[in-house]
């Protein structure tokens, strides 16, 4: 079996978490080249797959004056770079595996699907929870028809502390205008397309979201604060949400903290750390005086074409961090926890009005394979594809990942007009 080969834009967090299937299975994956306007980042790629200088690129015109030179391409740019990076792509003929989400609006979303289709490209989209074992378990059960035929499903995510810090209040996927997606689009695309995948074959058609920013914002500061904690905050010591709780000392999610520094983060020093926080970088403003625009907390209801309803809520800034779901059919239901990696199938038992209940516990996640286990599986899926061979249950094609985008933009534009019901159209 020929391998494939791709050509990797953006070489971020996720494009290293994609890519390293190619390390792991090198018969299979090969990394041809990278496109990346940081030096720092292009030179992580040329180490990782010893790459020649010559198929290092700051600007992606310069690779797509040689034509094809791969299979496919992996595009893990910011959200709102996928359109400007995506189309000459398609337009040159690669296949596509591409971050999520596809794009923040339905204009684009339609336009970026036409163009694959015109030229024949294969476009798959990277939502990486459908590969996880522990949904992929409850899509089977769900398929095999021992729940019966979906009635409701509700899913909660709980965006923990330090993710909510790192990401979404003082990182780069804080600010709606600047990074181009809602905390639903951003977040939640996710959780959207499961509910969507679940109820594969019906059509989300009307949809009501509520939500808002009430807590992280400079009102709620405590007395004594500051703008930087390490400059001159008075009460950084005692505060929950201090930089140096949760980059210094406890170092949650440093892969987003110290990427200006442009070293690898273990040669990175406490006192260069320090230092960058104290300084330009965003991480070291107080948590409740950043630019932060995105919601702290949403949620939506929404009705299928065959009247099955769903709900979804997130939550930031939790304690414990997680997903619930719980999905009621006509014959039984499914409820468990993502985190737990374990969940429980109950069906009715006429003999006594109750029910009978088993527990489902998923034991086959790789240690430090991200999304529980989804990651690799989500490109080996795509290697598959671009191999000839048949696709997963959990394909996340173009044509079956529509529906889940549409109903992000819907429940934000219902969230924007004040929880209205919104009208889905395909």
């Amino acid at each position: 079996m020929k391998k494939v080969s791709v050509v990797v834009i953006g070489f971020g967090d996720r494009a290293v978490a994609y890519t390293k299937y190619a390390l792991n299975n090198p018969d299979r994956l090969e990394v041809v080249a990278a496109i990346d306007p940081n030096p720092f980042r292009r030179n992580l790629a040329k180490e990782m797959f010893g790459l020649k200088d010559e198929m290092l690129f700051s600007d992606m015109e310069d690779c797509l004056k040689l034509g094809k030179i791969a299979d496919a391409v992996i595009n893990g740019t910011m959200d709102e770079l996928h359109i400007k990076t995506a189309i000459p792509f398609l337009k040159l003929g690669y296949d596509m595996l591409l971050e999520k989400p596809i794009t923040n609006n339905k204009k684009d979303l339609l336009e970026l699907k036409r163009v694959a289709d015109e030229h024949g490209c294969k476009l798959m989209i990277c939502h990486v929870l459908r590969y996880t074992p522990f949904y992929l378990k409850i899509k089977e059960i769900i398929l095999s028809g021992e729940i019966g035929d979906i009635v409701g499903m509700e899913t909660n995510e709980m965006v923990g502390v330090a993710h909510a810090s790192a990401s979404y209040i003082r990182g780069k996927w804080n600010n709606r205008k600047r990074c181009g997606s809602s905390m639903l689009l951003a977040k939640c695309c996710h959780d959207a397309d499961l509910l969507c995948w679940f109820n594969a074959g019906k059509k989300p058609v009307k949809v009501s979201s509520f939500g808002g920013r009430h807590y992280f914002i400079e009102k709620n500061a405590p007395k004594g604060s500051g703008k930087r904690c390490l400059v001159d905050c008075e009460v950084e010591n005692e505060c929950p949400y201090s930089c140096k709780k949760l980059l210094i000392d406890n170092e949650y999610f440093a892969q987003y903290t110290f990427t200006s520094l442009n070293k690898n983060y273990e040669d990175i020093t406490t006192e260069e750390k320090i230092q960058s926080l104290k300084t330009d970088n965003p991480m070291g403003i107080c948590i409740y005086k950043t630019d932060a625009d995105i919601v702290d907390r949403q949620a939506f209801i929404v009705e299928f074409d065959d009247g099955s309803i769903a709900t979804h809520s997130m939550i930031s800034g939790v304690a414990r961090p997680g997903r619930n779901i719980h999905i009621i059919g006509t014959k039984g239901e499914i409820q468990g926890f993502l985190e737990d990696n374990k969940f429980v199938v109950r069906t009715y038992n006429p003999s006594n009005c109750l029910w009978n209940e088993r527990e489902e516990v998923i034991t086959n996640v790789a240690q430090g394979d991200g999304h529980s286990g989804g990651d690799s599986r989500l490109v080996n899926d795509f290697v598959n594809m671009e191999s000839g061979l048949p696709r997963s249950v959990s394909a996340t094609v173009i044509e079956d990942s529509i529906n889940g985008h549409l109903l992000v933009f819907a429940a934000d534009e219902s969230l924007d007009n004040g929880g209205i019901t919104v009208k889905i159209n395909d």
